[in-house]
């Protein structure tokens, strides 16, 4: 044969996958969770065991001097190589992160087989009883949390993050991240979206934005989601009823001033009425009283989740990146104490452009 065609054979035979990793041979892990501190952490992996037919999760839990030796560890726990290739979300104590977050994350940034879109949450309190729940409620214990986040996210409560996002902003000084908070209901057994967790550099301040307070920050971020549902009670004709309205549509201009260290933030609102009880939505006046009355609430949640971010020295919504780039001469070394320092003016108007079927 020439030598051309017996080459040719030879790399149709030997063409393939040459790094080929049968599941068969591994331990698929979806869902990790880590808490503790360096030199003293606990690690939690779950994955999917077929018991008499069933899939069943199973947790492997071990403790070690970092993450990357609990997970050593952990491997000496079972039958088959603990596989992270399929890890869709990661689970972190609150407790944890008051040390630098990296500290957690940097192995799943050197391994490339490591997804880069995982979710990540922190608990409150240990995360093993987290962990243990995924036994009752699926046989993906970490599509379970997964899917639990991005729903959250689509109401705009919790941001979309996942770890390429973190690994982006965690070393930018002029950035911070806020990330999902999630508590266990004790009374019927499943986790709770509690809002988010707000972070100064690389390290949890300790502080917690509420679903309702980190709504309008998403919504200060211009980050609104698939639906961003505004609720109040209001005081029409002498009378308290609630009123729900949705975000149609967003506008946002910053106008700062460098001289005063002040920044003017406007911010337009188009709502639609969701839930409105009552009659007469076609009145001028009804509908002039219900804008201005939203106009005010809304005015007033902003103000609000600035001061607790100013407080916490958290910029989640990238103040310093935009003066980074429009600004320059504006920035400061510490640019966290600058921020708490910057006067933060939000300017709310809203108009009611949808009142829903009926009138």
């Amino acid at each position: 044969m020439h030598r051309k065609g017996i080459i040719l054979l030879l790399i149709v035979f030997l063409a393939g996958c040459w790094d080929e990793r049968l599941y068969k041979n591994s331990s698929v892990v979806s869902l990790v969770g880590v808490e503790g501190k360096v030199g003293e952490y606990k690690g939690y992996y779950a994955y999917p065991k077929l018991i008499d037919n069933k899939s069943k999760i199973m947790v492997i839990e071990a403790e070690g001097i970092s993450p990357r030796d609990i997970r050593n560890k952990a491997d000496m726990k079972v039958e088959q190589t603990l596989d992270l290739s399929e890890l869709a979300t990661l689970l972190i104590s609150s407790d944890t992160v008051k040390e630098p977050l990296y500290d957690i994350l940097d192995i799943y940034f050197r391994d490339p087989q490591n997804p880069i879109s995982i979710k990540v949450a922190l608990t409150e309190g240990d995360v093993k009883p987290f962990i243990e729940l995924t036994k009752e409620v699926t046989d993906n214990a970490g599509g379970y949390y997964q899917r639990f986040i991005e729903s959250t996210e689509k109401n705009t409560i919790y941001p979309k993050l996942d770890l390429q996002m973190i690994g982006s902003t965690l070393f930018d000084d002029a950035i911070d991240i806020s990330i999902p908070y999630i508590k266990m209901n004790e009374e019927k057994n499943i986790a709770d979206a509690a809002g988010v967790a707000l972070f100064s550099g690389q390290v949890f301040t300790g502080k917690i934005l509420n679903p309702k307070q980190s709504l309008s920050m998403l919504l200060l971020m211009d980050e609104a989601s698939q639906h961003a549902r505004i609720e109040y009670m209001m005081n029409l004709n002498d009378k308290e009823i609630p009123v729900t309205s949705e975000v149609i549509h967003l506008k946002r201009k910053w106008t700062i001033n460098e001289a005063m260290g002040k920044i003017t933030m406007d911010y337009k609102i188009d709502l639609e009425i969701d839930e409105f009880s009552k009659n007469h939505l076609y009145k001028k006046d009804t509908l002039k009283a219900l804008e201005d009355n939203f106009q005010q609430r809304i005015q007033a949640d902003f103000e609000e989740v600035l001061q607790i971010l100013q407080e916490q020295k958290s910029d989640t919504l990238a103040i310093g990146r935009y003066i980074r780039a429009y600004h320059p001469k504006m920035l400061k070394d510490d640019w966290h104490e600058q921020f708490a320092s910057l006067t933060l003016e939000p300017k709310v108007k809203v108009s009611i452009i949808r009142t829903g079927i009926l009138r």
